[in-house]
């Protein structure tokens, strides 16, 4: 009972923390269009919109009984819309100098938006984690985890280098195959794939030790 009730306890704590990520992001960027009249930098709320579906259909995920059709949709989404949330990441190369406090208060903007998507999007592997649990052994679940941090890796490397989205898989299917198949071969997909997998693999790893941890000592 203690341990559901810990389960509950911290899903609510993720999301107050997206929550409140996600209108400190807001907030600096209506203040960035107050004070620079410019809204150069409002697509990174679509992203972030973008970066919070992944969240959704893994809380929606946990609810959803294994085996059935909706259980196995819900999975793809999420599969598919999982690199958006790490995606947030790679939009610093919109980082540009004009002076040295824009410079500075776009750093911040970014960052939050980076930390709002990489939150939800680490959060979100760990109900995925707690389902593959109730099913594989921890070292089978742990491996089928990192094997998707690898993916989502490859993901951002799609969209953020090839220009590829989510929605593609359905608008531009054979282009996509073809993207797909000349980036196995491509030795900047495969660096830029385990440069940024094995970043979030770490996050995660950081992530689900601290946890651990602490429901450890809530025993």
């Amino acid at each position: 009972m203690n341990k559901f009730l810990t389960i509950y306890l911290f899903n609510k704590k993720q999301n107050s923390v997206l929550i409140l990520l996600a209108i400190l992001s807001l907030v600096l960027m209506l203040l960035r269009v107050k004070i620079t009249h410019d809204i150069y930098l409002l697509f990174l709320i679509w992203n972030l919109f973008l970066g919070y579906i992944p969240y959704f259909f893994s809380s929606k995920l946990k609810n959803t009984v294994p085996g059935y059709f909706c259980f196995y949709l819900l999975f793809l989404g999420w599969l598919l819309f999982l690199p958006n949330a790490f995606y947030l990441v790679t939009d610093f190369i919109h980082l540009h100098y004009s002076t040295s406090f824009q410079y500075l208060f776009d750093a911040i903007l970014l960052t939050s938006f980076t930390l709002a998507g990489f939150y939800a999007g680490i959060a979100s592997l760990f109900h995925i984690h707690q389902l593959l649990q109730m099913k594989y052994s921890d070292q089978k679940s742990k491996l089928i985890i990192i094997f998707i941090c690898y993916l989502s890796g490859f993901g951002v490397y799609l969209g953020r280098i090839l220009r590829f989205n989510s929605w593609d898989i359905i608008r531009h299917p054979i282009d996509l195959i073809n993207g797909l198949l000349e980036s196995f071969k491509n030795l900047e997909a495969q660096l830029f794939t385990a440069i940024l997998g094995t970043f979030i693999v770490l996050v995660y790893s950081i992530y689900f030790s601290s946890l651990n941890q602490k429901q450890l000592s809530s025993w």
